[in-house]
């Protein structure tokens, strides 16, 4: 509970929208608790791993092959570690996905894919995506409306072309 102010998710204090939020780590890997793929994946959307047509839907949505279901967490790219932990939270049909640096520690590849795939889950499914970075260029697509965070007020930033938005 907040210590002052309210928290509403779609006009519903927080506490009682557990879920309706998803958070994926800067370190996909921190995130990551079970062994294999499909473990992990069922276990962070909440169904069982026996659950096989549930698992490669999950990963098939973030563009992974069901042949990565079995694998083990420690034979991932860092890349598929990001796709997995998205997987997850995706399946539990979330209201607002939170992105902390999504494109950090990936390459270049990586990044166009990841941001390809998040760009369409926005546009076509309704999500909300919230970014936290550092360093916004090439997320223009992603995110039409970028705010800074300064002495803990959010002020819109400034566009590209010098005016703010």
């Amino acid at each position: 509970m907040p210590t002052t102010g309210s928290c509403l998710v779609r006009g519903r204090p927080a506490a009682d929208c557990v879920g309706d939020v998803a958070i994926a780590f800067q370190a996909a890997r921190l995130q990551l608790m079970r062994s294999r793929v499909d473990l992990e994946v069922a276990s962070a959307a909440g169904f069982s791993p026996d659950d096989k047509t549930r698992v490669i839907a999950a990963l098939a949505k973030v563009g992974l092959d069901a042949s990565l279901a079995r694998r083990r967490i420690d034979q991932l790219s860092g890349g598929q570690m990001r796709r997995v932990v998205i997987a997850g939270l995706l399946a539990r049909s979330p209201q607002a996905l939170i992105l902390d640096e999504p494109l950090a520690g990936l390459d270049a590849a990586s990044q166009r894919g990841l941001l390809r795939l998040l760009i369409d889950l926005r546009r076509n499914s309704g999500l909300t995506v919230v970014v936290i970075s550092h360093d916004f260029v090439g997320l223009e697509e992603l995110c039409p409306r970028t705010l800074h965070l300064d002495g803990g007020v959010l002020t819109p930033a400034p566009t590209t072309a010098g005016d703010m938005s």
